[in-house]
């Protein structure tokens, strides 16, 4: 039998969730920060909002807040999203926080939580939608380019409401992020049966589906996640990221977080969040201690720096770049690599000490050894110099 999304066995604080709270927690912070310092408005959505409360956590812990006090003691993703920004609404003029949620009694529920909240900054609206994502969400926003950056939490039941045409335009705006909850398990379960095949389309976008999703089988999900990212890159957001969550006790995935966004800054904030929570090399992954990208097919990190030199060596040969540029164009082409900037600025430092590169200290105040943002590094041999 399919429980009403107002069942409160759907309302159960597990492991997963939490995993998947710790980085909506962690990515608000840096988000609103580098958002606010170029734009007085802010805003984020919460696309399925639920009910705003859990009946029960099973073997872990709810949310803390540190600014808000919250009617339950086990509050959800709105309470996060109102609590970070109180945190740090002295960083914009006005922050709006839109929460949606179409099942009615878990709408009541959520308006009643809400508004019995209390320490929520005076600068930050809130308001709460009953209705269906897919048919609100282009009324609250406008996708012509001249909105405020906007963060999205897209995390359904299930996943016939991630509606490709919806996803895709909103994620092609500029200014807008999201963070998705792809259910690979129930994607997993239901995607050669006919009768989910129109909430498949759906999803992704086209009814080729199934031929198109390559070497996915029931022992290798990973293809799905990446077909997905694949279908909704270029069209919609231009750069895509991928968390694992599986169950606590077992080595099944239940659902990967898929991070979208339009900026390699934001690609390397989310990367650099991601790579740090949960059970470490982005994932939720605790029976799986071996976990990398490697060996689930995506990519292969953990490499050490002597590869990472030898990388920026191969990369970079014929060129003078700016630090900050050479960072973003590596967090693009090596995603699931567990370097992080300071990693490539010990490298740079390495290479100098080697003679390998070139440092031009145009950004540093002090001199010394340091590489900071703007500081250019020039990879260019003595040859290829006399050939310019």
């Amino acid at each position: 039998m399919v429980l009403s999304d107002s069942d409160d066995e759907k309302w159960i604080y597990r492991e997963h969730t939490a995993a998947k709270h710790e980085v909506y927690q962690k990515y608000l912070t840096p988000w609103t920060y580098k958002l606010s310092s170029w734009n007085d408005k802010l805003r984020v959505v919460d696309c399925f909002a639920g009910r705003g409360s859990y009946v029960r956590a099973e073997d872990c812990s709810g949310v803390e807040l540190e600014e808000i006090s919250t009617p339950t003691d086990l509050p959800g993703s709105p309470q996060i999203i109102l609590d970070r920004l109180t945190k740090h609404s002295d960083k914009f003029e006005k922050a709006e926080s839109v929460f949606i949620e179409a099942n009615k009694q878990n709408h009541q529920d959520l308006y009643e939580n809400i508004s019995e909240t209390t320490g929520i900054a005076d600068n930050i609206s809130k308001k709460c939608v009953h209705g269906e994502f897919q048919n609100e969400i282009l009324d609250i926003v406008s996708t012509d380019g001249d909105d405020c950056p906007t963060l999205f939490f897209i995390d359904p039941f299930g996943f016939k409401s991630l509606d490709y045409e919806v996803i895709t335009e909103i994620g092609a705006t500029d200014q807008f992020e999201m963070i998705i909850t792809f259910m690979s398990r129930d994607i997993n379960r239901f995607l050669e049966n006919e009768d989910h095949s129109d909430a498949m389309e759906t999803t992704f976008g086209t009814p080729n589906y199934i031929d198109e999703v390559g070497d996915f089988d029931a022992e290798n999900w990973e293809p799905l996640v990446e077909y997905y990212t694949n279908r909704i890159e270029g069209v919609g957001p231009e750069l895509t990221f991928e968390y694992l969550i599986t169950e606590p006790d077992t080595r099944q995935t239940v659902y990967y977080l898929v991070f979208g966004t339009n900026h390699p800054n934001g690609l390397k904030t989310m990367r650099d969040v991601m790579n740090i929570c949960g059970t470490g090399n982005f994932g939720y992954a605790p029976k799986i201690v071996d976990h990398d990208r490697e060996q689930s097919g995506l990519a292969a990190f953990t490499s050490g720096m002597e590869a990472t030199k030898e990388f920026l060596v191969d990369s970079f040969s014929e060129y003078r770049i700016e630090f900050r540029k050479m960072v973003e164009m590596c967090y693009k082409m090596r995603k699931y690599e567990d370097d992080v900037e300071s990693d490539y600025r010990k490298a740079i430092q390495d290479l100098e000490k080697e003679g390998k590169v070139e440092v031009i200290r145009r950004a540093s105040k002090t001199g010394g050894s340091g590489v900071t943002k703007g500081d250019l590094i020039d990879f260019r041999n003595e040859e290829e110099l006399e050939d310019i």
